[in-house]
């Protein structure tokens, strides 16, 4: 596997706990935010591909796609989940774990509904903007923070939702 395998999955693998937070301090120095709800996950690697575009190794267009089961904290399974990742930057000067910037669209599917994140990932640590939702998760916004554990096998996901 290259490393554009490595890094996307590791990035974007994760346990579900919800809890409700009444607020949080806004990242910007602004107004504190109303936390609707903090969704913890734990992500493993179900399936995956890996499409090498042109030239041979790490290029732009690298694509991987991507399915995992999701687990809560007590280990049982809540939901599963499905990306696509496209490298879109390559910097040859960062550490080899950090060299490829990746855009991704992932979709996770609860039992309540449906969450999408979206957003640019490099290495092995990300924060993604909640784009939408549906049922529960309707006018969701906020957004997810993604921490590998395991490439390629694990990773920690938390979706911090506001109101």
């Amino acid at each position: 596997m290259n490393r554009f395998t490595v890094v996307v999955v590791g990035l974007l693998l994760v346990p579900l706990a919800a809890t409700s937070v009444p607020r949080a301090p806004a990242d910007d120095g602004g107004a504190p935010r109303n936390v609707w709800k903090v969704i913890r996950l734990v992500e493993r690697a179900q399936d995956f591909a890996v499409q090498d575009a042109a030239p041979p190794g790490p290029s732009l267009g690298d694509r991987l796609v991507f399915t995992s089961n999701l687990f809560d904290e007590q280990g049982r399974q809540v939901g599963h989940d499905g990306a696509d990742c496209v490298t879109v930057r390559l910097d040859p000067t960062a550490p080899p774990a950090e060299q490829q910037i990746v855009q991704c669209t992932v979709t996770v599917a609860l039992p309540d509904g449906q969450i999408t994140v979206q957003g640019l990932a490099q290495g092995l640590e990300g924060r993604f903007a909640v784009t939408g939702g549906t049922g529960a998760y309707s006018t969701a916004r906020g957004e997810a923070h993604v921490v590998d554990t395991a490439p390629l096998v694990q990773a920690d996901i938390t979706i911090t939702l506001y109101r």
